[in-house]
């Protein structure tokens, strides 16, 4: 049987739903991420702002001064997490084999689904039309035998594009050998840069060499630069794959000192990183603190639970517990992550969810509030300015 894998991959996704939710921004350079004038990143930039030459993690004071007249605003992750779960919804209608890579995209083992949803390009076409009627979003789907192949091809024909990469043989291998080096995984600046003095610059180029030549320099990778330039990878579509991790980090806008505020940094985003847990159905086996010192070192100290987790709280408490281990002084950026998760929860979104643990069924019921009505509406005290509560008192 033919292996048929999509990569549908969702356009400027963050951007693309504050446009669909505030009219306002539409047609204009929107710029998601920090705040100009910090010391964050882009995040994702509108097709608008694209034109100004503004990409992912470009630092946010660059975007500024290239599009000074652009709109910036900051996420809403617990927004686009939500979007995102019931996105990948619309794609298991299609098929049960789906590895979601990232929050806005995925891989889907479309292999024998032919009598269901009529060739490639016609299910890639009602993959397409369900996204934009159920979520008034769009995305750009690559077909191929492969998911390295897919990959490559959804970024071909950006925005709202279907492309079909031929499927094997010498075809596949004309239609790569034009493509930038970059293009290829595990290909990055260094690597780039050792190839291009050899006067290899094209997919084509590394066609060329052999499997002792590409292996002498690069070892094993080697192997797998001769097999991927041919466009061939044996890969699987593998669902338990999908997330491996879950974090969140936050740049200061000047060094940090204060531990109060790291505090209530670290809070914030254990919330953000539980919630997504709860959305992706999945519970952690260990919770790391990672951060950077003023001199750009970046540092990570993990810890393993007795039971697994997607609990704020208990995020928060266990990364509390690494921070006071620390003899630090100062944080350029810190952060929250879990990783070994288990899909141990119900991932229908409108399930009921299956615990008994009222702390559980108490952050899952604040999720839910806050979704609806914006994640300003429900704080838990520590989130609160000791100012407003005396003002309140």
């Amino acid at each position: 049987m033919q292996r048929i894998i999509f990569h549908v991959d969702m356009d400027a996704f963050f951007a693309a739903v504050e446009q669909r939710d505030n009219p306002q921004y539409r047609g204009k350079p929107l710029i998601v991420g920090a705040k100009p004038g910090n010391r964050g990143v882009v995040s994702t930039a509108s097709y608008e702002a694209r034109k100004f030459g503004i990409h992912s993690a470009m630092p946010i004071n660059e975007a500024f001064s290239r599009c000074p007249q652009g709109i910036f605003i900051t996420p809403r992750m617990e927004v686009y997490e939500r979007v995102s779960g019931q996105i990948m919804r619309i794609l298991e209608q299609f098929s049960p084999q789906i590895e979601q890579v990232s929050v806005d995209e995925a891989f889907i083992d479309m292999s024998g689904t032919e009598k269901l949803f009529g060739e490639p390009l016609n299910a890639a076409k009602q993959i397409s039309q369900q996204i934009k009627k159920q979520q008034g979003l769009t995305a750009s789907i690559g077909i191929a035998s492969s998911k390295f192949v897919a990959k490559i091809a959804s970024d071909i024909n950006k925005p709202d594009g279907i492309t079909c990469a031929p499927f094997e043989g010498e075809q596949l291998e004309k239609w790569l050998a034009p493509l930038p080096l970059r293009r290829m995984w595990g290909v990055g600046s260094r690597s780039e840069e050792i190839f291009n003095r050899c006067s290899v610059n094209t997919i084509g180029d590394m066609q060329k060499l052999s499997m002792d030549c590409l292996c002498k320099r690069f070892g094993k990778q080697g192997v797998a630069f001769y097999y991927l330039c041919r466009g061939i990878d044996n890969r699987q579509v593998e669902q338990e794959d999908s997330v491996k991790s879950i974090s969140r980090e936050h740049t200061f806008n000047v060094d940090c000192f204060d531990r109060q505020e790291w505090k209530k940094t670290l809070h914030r985003l254990s919330q953000d990183v539980a919630r997504q847990a709860r959305n992706n159905g999945v519970k952690a086996s260990t919770v790391f603190l990672t951060y950077r010192r003023p001199d750009f070192s970046r540092h990570t100290k993990r810890k393993s639970l007795a039971e697994p987790t997607n609990l704020a709280k208990t995020i928060y408490d266990t990364v509390i517990g690494i921070l006071e281990e620390l003899d630090e002084r100062c944080f350029r950026l810190i952060g929250v992550g879990i990783t070994g998760l288990d899909q141990q929860i119900q991932l229908n979104l409108f399930a009921a969810p299956d615990s008994s643990d009222p702390l559980e069924t108490c952050e899952r019921t604040v999720d839910k509030i806050n979704a609806r009505f914006g994640s300003e509406v429900i704080k838990k005290g520590l989130e609160v300015p000791s100012q407003a509560i005396k003002r309140r008192i």
